[in-house]
C-alpha cells in the first residue's frame, strides 16, 4: 500500500497542531468488499511509528503492520463494527516502531458511508506511552504495597483499590470499586443520608489514623488501621485512605502487655529487694521487698540514690562497668538500728540502643538470719560434738572411778584403824593422817565423777521449795565458817516444783560451798526465792572475787576449776547444771570481777491439779 501524500483530508493548521500534541492524522477505508487499507497519514507518523507515509502497510486482514501481533485483531474487530454500526471507533492499541521500541497509542475516527458503499474514517491517535509506562509503574508499585491503598469519592464511593486491599477484604479484582467504605469497616452511614456530599463525608471519615473493625467478605472481622487524608480537585473531595491489618501488633501488644504485667507482678511479690538505677546512681524502680529493708514505707522517689541506702564502696563504678555478674555481702544499718548483713548481686545492662552508660540491676537479699541460723547451727554442732566427747568421756571415768572407789576403801579404812589400834610417834600419826586426808579427798572426787556419770532419768515429785530452801539454812550452819553470814529471803508462802528434794539439796550445797571458797571465809550469802511469771526463781549470791566474762563462760564444763591443784574437783557446777535441766529448769550466772556472784535457778511450777505422791 503507497498512501498519496495529498490531498491532505484536514487543513494544514490543524495538522501543524496536532502533530506538536503528538497526534497522527489519517484517513483510512473500507471497500464493499471488507478490503481496509490507509490513504493517508499526516507527516509526524514518521517521528512515532518510525516509518514513512509511504512505508506503512497492512495485512491481508487489514491490520497496519507496526500494530502489536497481540493487539491486531481487537484492533481490526473495532474496526468493522465501527462500519456495521456507524459508531465512532474508538481505538486503544500498541504498536512496534521501527527502532523495535513498544508505543501506545489512543484515537477515534468517525465513520461515514460513501454512495457507493464504501466506508471512510478521519481520525486522530495519540502517543500515550508517557502515561501508560507511568499507569503501569504506578499499578506495579500500589500491587506490589503492603498496605491497603484506595480512593473514595465522595458520590460513587471506592473509586479504585490496590491489589493488596482487594487481597484483605477478600474481594475480586476491581470488586471494589463503587463499594461504601462505611460498610467495610462495620459501620453504617447516618440515617436519612442517600449519599455524602463534600463535608457530609468527612463527617463520616475523620481525617488522621485510627484504628476500626474491618469486616471480609466472609463474614470474619480484624482490627484494621486506617489513615484519612482529604483531596479537593476541581472543587471535587475525595479522600486517600491507607491502612494495614494490625492482627499480629495487635496479638504482639496483648502478649507484650501480659508478660509485662507477669513481671510487674513478679517485681513487686519478689522476697528479695530488687533496685533498678541509671548510670548517675539514681533509683529508676524499686519494689516493696526493698521499701521493707530499707525502712522505706512508699515507693522510693527517683531523686533517690544507690549511696543513699548501700554505701559507695560496695558498687561498682558505673563509668568503668564491664559484662558479668557481680556478688557481695555488706553490712549496713536496719530500720531499727540493728545491723544487718545484705548480699548484693547486680549486673550492668544497657536500657536502650542509644544508651551509652549501662544502668544497674541489683538484687537485695537480706542474710541475715541465714548467717544467725549458720552459726547457732555450728554452735549446735560443737555443742553435739562436745556432748559425744563427754558421753564418752564420762563413761570412762566412771569405770576408773567405781575402781578407783573400790581401792580408795580399803587405804582409808586401813589407816583408819591403824590410827586408832596401833601406838605412833607424832610423825608417824601425821603421816596416817595425811594419808586419811588424802584418801577422804580422792573419795570426793570419786563420788563427783560418778554423780556426773549418772545420766538415767530420776523420777520428779511435787517438792515444796520453801520448805528446801528453809531446811537447807538450818544445814548451812554446819559448813559455813562463823565469820560468813547468811541472809535468807523466800517471798512465796508455797512454791511446788516437779523435782528431787535431796537433789535440790545438794545444788543448794554446792552453790553455797563454792560461795564459801570464794570468798576466803568471811562475807555474806543471801539465799532468795520469788514466783515470777509461773516459774520459781533461786537465788544464790556471795560477796566474794567474782569472776570474769570468760572464766563464767566456763564455769559449767566438767572438770573446770580455778582453784590450785588438789583443793577442787571441777565436777560440782556441772553437776548443778545437770541436775537442774533434769528437772526442767535452767541455770544462769552473773558476776562481776571483785564484786561476787549471783547464781540463778529457774524452775517451773507444778501443775497443782495433780495429785502430790
Amino acid at each position: 500500500m503507497n498512501p498519496q501524500p495529498a490531498p491532505a483530508p484536514f487543513p494544514a493548521t490543524l495538522v501543524d497542531l496536532m502533530a506538536d500534541m503528538a497526534c497522527v492524522l489519517f484517513r483510512r477505508r473500507m471497500d464493499g468488499d471488507g478490503h481496509i487499507r490507509y490513504e493517508w497519514f499526516s507527516p509526524n507518523v514518521e517521528t512515532i511509528f518510525g516509518f514513512a507515509p509511504a512505508e506503512m502497510s497492512v495485512t491481508r486482514a487489514g491490520a497496519l503492520n507496526a500494530l502489536h501481533w497481540a493487539d491486531r485483531d481487537d484492533h481490526v474487530r473495532t474496526v468493522r463494527r465501527s462500519a456495521d454500526d456507524g459508531r465512532p471507533c474508538v481505538e486503544l492499541f500498541r504498536i512496534i516502531s521501527a527502532d523495535g521500541q513498544t508505543h501506545w497509542l489512543r484515537g477515534s475516527a468517525r465513520p461515514q458511508r460513501q454512495a457507493d458503499g464504501h466506508v471512510v474514517w478521519d481520525g486522530a491517535w495519540m502517543d500515550i506511552t508517557r502515561w501508560m509506562r507511568a499507569e503501569h509503574h504506578f499499578q506495579t508499585v500500589m500491587d506490589h504495597a503492603e498496605d491497603c491503598i484506595l480512593t473514595v469519592d465522595c458520590e460513587s464511593g471506592i473509586e479504585w483499590a490496590n491489589a493488596a486491599t482487594e487481597r484483605l477484604f477478600g474481594w475480586a479484582e476491581g470488586g471494589l470499586r463503587g463499594q461504601c467504605l462505611m460498610e467495610l469497616i462495620q459501620q453504617s452511614c447516618p440515617p436519612g443520608r442517600p449519599s455524602c456530599h463534600g463535608d457530609q463525608m468527612l463527617a463520616c471519615f475523620q481525617r488522621g489514623t485510627g484504628e476500626v473493625v474491618a469486616i471480609r467478605t466472609d463474614g470474619s472481622t480484624f482490627p484494621f488501621e486506617m489513615t484519612v487524608s482529604e483531596v479537593r480537585s476541581d472543587g471535587r473531595l475525595s479522600l486517600i485512605v491507607i491502612g494495614r491489618d494490625i492482627s499480629r501488633r495487635k496479638q504482639t501488644e496483648s502478649v507484650l502487655a501480659e508478660t509485662e504485667q507477669r513481671l510487674r507482678l513478679t517485681f513487686e511479690a519478689a522476697p528479695m529487694g530488687i533496685l533498678v538505677a541509671d548510670a548517675d546512681g539514681r533509683i529508676r524502680e524499686s519494689n516493696p521487698a526493698f521499701h521493707f529493708m530499707s525502712g522505706s514505707h512508699s515507693k522510693i522517689t527517683d531523686t533517690a540514690r544507690l549511696t543513699d541506702f548501700i554505701p559507695a564502696s560496695a558498687l561498682p563504678s558505673m563509668q568503668t562497668a564491664t559484662d558479668g555478674v557481680f556478688c557481695r555481702e555488706i553490712a549496713v544499718t536496719g530500720p531499727k538500728g540493728d545491723e544487718r548483713r545484705w548480699r548484693l548481686t547486680g549486673s550492668h545492662f544497657h536500657a536502650s540502643e542509644k544508651a551509652t552508660l549501662p544502668s544497674l540491676l541489683l538484687l537485695v537479699e537480706d542474710i541475715t538470719e541465714t548467717i544467725r541460723a549458720a552459726e547457732e547451727r555450728r554452735q549446735m554442732e560443737r555443742v553435739l560434738t562436745e556432748g559425744q566427747k563427754l558421753e564418752a568421756l564420762g563413761r570412762l571415768a566412771g569405770g576408773i572411778a567405781h575402781e578407783l572407789n573400790n581401792m580408795l576403801g580399803p587405804i582409808l579404812m586401813g589407816a583408819e584403824m591403824l590410827l586408832r589400834s596401833a601406838t605412833l610417834d607424832d610423825k608417824n600419826r601425821s603421816r596416817c593422817d595425811r594419808i586419811i586426808e588424802a584418801a577422804k579427798h580422792g573419795r570426793d572426787i570419786v563420788r563427783g565423777v560418778l554423780a556426773y556419770c549418772r545420766q538415767e532419768r530420776q523420777d520428779l515429785n511435787a517438792v515444796d521449795l520453801v520448805a528446801v530452801v528453809r531446811q537447807f539454812s538450818e544445814l548451812a550452819g554446819s559448813i559455813l565458817p562463823p565469820a560468813i553470814r547468811l541472809d535468807q529471803h523466800i517471798g512465796p508462802d508455797q512454791a511446788m516444783v516437779m523435782g528431787n528434794g535431796g537433789q535440790i539439796t545438794q545444788i543448794l550445797l554446792n552453790l553455797a560451798n563454792n560461795g564459801r571458797d570464794a570468798m576466803g571465809g568471811k562475807g555474806a550469802l543471801a539465799v532468795s526465792l520469788e514466783v515470777v511469771d509461773g516459774d520459781a526463781v533461786l537465788k544464790v549470791s556471795d560477796t566474794g572475787c567474782g569472776m570474769s566474762e570468760k572464766v563464767a563462760a566456763r564455769i559449767f564444763d566438767p572438770f573446770f576449776t580455778t582453784k590450785p591443784v588438789g583443793q577442787g574437783t571441777g565436777l560440782g557446777l556441772s553437776v548443778v547444771h545437770g541436775l537442774v535441766t533434769a528437772m526442767g529448769g535452767r541455770v544462769s550466772v552473773k558476776s562481776v570481777s571483785g564484786q561476787g556472784t549471783t547464781f540463778t535457778i529457774t524452775l517451773p511450777l507444778a501443775d497443782m491439779a495433780c495429785p502430790t505422791p
